[in-house]
Formats: C-alpha cells, structure tokens, sequence
C-alpha cells in the first residue's frame, strides 16, 4: 500500500480535490449517473464531522463517527417535514461505504469505517414504489396535455419498456428498431455494462414513430434538449417532476425510476414469468425480480380493510 501523508487539517480545497477524484471515478463504474447524488452526500457527512471536530479528515473517520452519524441521521426530518426514511439512511451509508472502499483501495485511508456499520434493519423487505392504474393514467394525462411527443416518448419507453434514466438519455436512433407488428430497444450499456434488448409493445411503438417523424434528422440523439444535444439525467428529471406536480390526482414520492418499477410489477400482473421478467428488466439476480411479488402499502390497506366493521 502506498504511503499516505495524513493531514492535520485537511481543508475544504483538499476535500475538493478529493471529491473530482472521487466524480472522476464514479464515472468508470455504473454509478456514473448517480455521482452527484454520491457527492452530496459525502459533503453533508463531511459537514457534519467539521461541526463536529472542527475539521473532516477522511483518515480520522472511525465506525463510532459513522454510527453516531447514522443516528444523527435517524433525527432528521426528509423535504416534506416527515422523519427521514430508513430506507433513505440506509442508501446514505451505503454511498459512504463506496466513497471509503475507493478511498482504502486507492491507499488515501487505512481502513474503510463504513465496512462495519450496519444498515438500519426493516420490518420487512422495502417494496419499489410503483405506480396503479390510476396513477399510470394521471401521469400519462398531465403529459398530454402539457407536453409534447419528445416527453411523451421519453416518459412511455421508461413505463412501457422498464428503461433507467441512464439508460434513456444516450439512446440513438439506432437503437430502436421498429416495424409494422413488433419493434425493440437495444440497451447497448446498462447498468453493469450489461447488453439488452427489450421488445417495444404497440402503444410505444406507435409514440416512438410519431416522434421520429416529427425529428427526422438523424444525426441528433434520440431525445435531444433544445441545443440538440443529449437531454441529460438532470433534464429527464426536471421534466418528469414537471409532470408529476400536473398530475391529478396528485402523486407522492414518485420518481422516474418508478416507471421502471411500474414497467416490471405490470408485468408480474400480467402474468408473465419471473424469469422473463428478470430478462427484459437486465435484473442481475431473481431475488431483484422477486420484490415486484410482494405486495405494496396499498395492497395491505386493501387487506385490512376488509376486516373493518363499518
């Protein structure tokens, strides 16, 4: 391991300078679409050690840093004035246990102090958020009528094809393929450099064409901003938010991923295999597949309603 020169303050330019190392790392690894999330919040825990001690080094960080953060954490209210989540916890610990590991492989610390720390336990196992019916419906409406083919075909193939936000923005023409009774989405690097190919059903086939020849030019990406290039992951986000507060009735907590989750728990409800499911979502394991069996708050409110008395 390289010898490492400890600073005694480290100082807000060091911690610059080792978050662009950090960001340019990221980008190697199918993390690159979510690095500034990963980079907010290791500057909200470095914050937190600096109010602390008066300064953050990354080598001084021990598990009991981490543990007590964890609990700082756990008394936190989240955007809507509500406590923080334990599954929003948990994606924090796990995103400074990806910072430490680059850190520790990279010789900048001795040890990783997140290795250890367990995750905050759940009741039972999260279930992804997606969206029912009339949550489809509301979705796909504020779209209609506020928007425009672009939007409508980059909302629909996330809903009707399971695609990631990293995984819509770098489509090129290309990559979809359509003719008169079937059509397909090439998914040339998703997530773990994996190759896919998803069959695109009629409905998206119909808004992919309609908007390919409104944009015929073929030598812009397939959904491109208003100077031409690519839309971005922050522009794909702005523009579903956008959506979501038109949507009526109102929709909470849901994010684009949330049509990727839609995409596969209609596809369970449809009465399509697991295996196929995990197939055409690119799920690295089964048990990935499998959440979309477990039933959501909706459904056990279903349930314990039928026991009401009135």
């Amino acid at each position: 391991m390289p010898q490492v020169n400890y600073l005694k303050k480290f100082g807000i330019k060091n911690l610059d300078c080792l978050l662009d190392g950090f960001k340019a790392h990221l980008q190697f690894t199918d993390r690159s679409a979510s690095s500034d999330t990963y980079l907010g919040i290791v500057k909200a825990f470095a914050g937190w050690m600096n109010t602390k001690y008066g300064d953050f080094n990354p080598a001084s960080v021990s598990p009991l840093d981490v543990t007590e953060y964890r609990g700082y954490l756990q008394n936190q209210k989240g955007r809507k004035g509500k406590p923080m989540s334990p599954l929003t916890i948990n994606k924090k610990i796990v995103s400074l246990r990806v910072f430490f590991t680059w850190l520790e492989k990279s010789g900048q610390v001795r040890d990783n102090p997140v290795s250890g720390v367990k995750q905050i336990a759940l009741a039972n196992k999260s279930v992804p958020k997606w969206l029912n019916r009339n949550e489809q419906a509301a979705l796909i409406h504020a779209v209609q009528d506020g928007g425009n083919l672009r939007d409508m075909a980059i909302v629909g193939i996330m809903l009707h094809a399971g695609l990631r936000v990293s995984e819509v923005f770098v489509l090129d023409r290309a990559d979809i393929e359509i003719s008169h009774r079937k059509g397909v989405v090439r998914v040339r690097r998703g997530k773990g450099n994996k190759y896919r190919e998803v069959p695109l059903n009629k409905t998206i086939r119909k808004i992919l064409v309609d908007w390919m020849n409104m944009n015929p030019n073929q030598e812009v990406p397939l959904f491109p901003n208003r100077y031409g290039r690519a839309i971005g992951v922050q522009g794909i986000e702005k523009l579903f938010s956008y959506y979501v507060n038109r949507a009526r009735p109102k929709l909470d907590n849901v994010t684009p991923h949330s049509l990727r989750h839609t995409f596969c728990k209609n596809l369970i409800d449809s009465g399509v295999s697991l295996d196929q499911v995990a197939m055409l979502a690119g799920h690295s394991s089964m048990d990935v597949t499998k959440r979309y069996t477990a039933p959501s708050m909706n459904d056990l409110q279903a349930a314990v309603e039928k026991t009401a008395w009135e």
